[in-house]
């Protein structure tokens, strides 16, 4: 499913990953459609049929990247909102050999019921962090990068036609 339901004041809002895809282009389409299937999981989690409202909710992302900084904030308005933190050194989802970056996110509601979403280890192969060290360093040659992107394609894909407890693991924190 690729429809996300938030209240933003009065009105429900219902956000397609298409309308997510457009505000962040193709840098990191892995890391939107994952961030996407995160906030899904979260919100089952957390409201179950109830819609929630963006003004209740903040987050901690342990990735910097730009694909889930911009689900979070097109979604929930986390980071106008300033309640939107990043902590690359947190300890769960910890998959990248090349350095400090995890792939797991806490979302919180105004009562304080939290919930941890991670990625599964096995989603993501090895050659996507050999990539992304190679994009860091501007190393790629020209069939490395076409090779990246249509993985980056691939993995979009797959995670957003995977079930959910096949991508990721939900924890609740309280």
């Amino acid at each position: 499913m690729t429809t996300i339901f938030i209240r933003d004041r009065q009105e429900v809002l219902e956000i397609h990953f298409s309308d997510v895809r457009k505000y962040h282009g193709n840098i990191a389409l892995m890391a939107l459609a994952v961030g996407f299937r995160t906030l899904q999981a979260a919100f089952s989690e957390l409201y179950g049929d109830t819609v929630p409202n963006r003004k209740d909710i903040s987050i901690l992302s342990g990735n910097a990247g730009p694909g889930f900084r911009d689900v979070f904030e097109f979604v929930t308005r986390a980071s106008t909102r300033q309640v939107y933190q990043v902590d690359t050194t947190y300890p769960q989802g910890q998959y990248d050999p090349y350095r400090p970056q995890s792939y797991a996110f806490v979302i919180t509601a105004s009562n304080g019921d939290a919930v941890e979403v991670m990625l599964k280890e096995n989603f993501l192969p090895k050659i996507f962090y050999d990539y992304l060290k190679k994009g860091r360093e501007g190393t790629f040659t020209e069939t490395e990068f076409k090779a990246n992107e249509q993985l980056k394609i691939d993995l979009c894909e797959r995670a957003l036609s995977l079930p959910l407890d096949e991508l990721l693991y939900i924890r609740r924190l309280t």
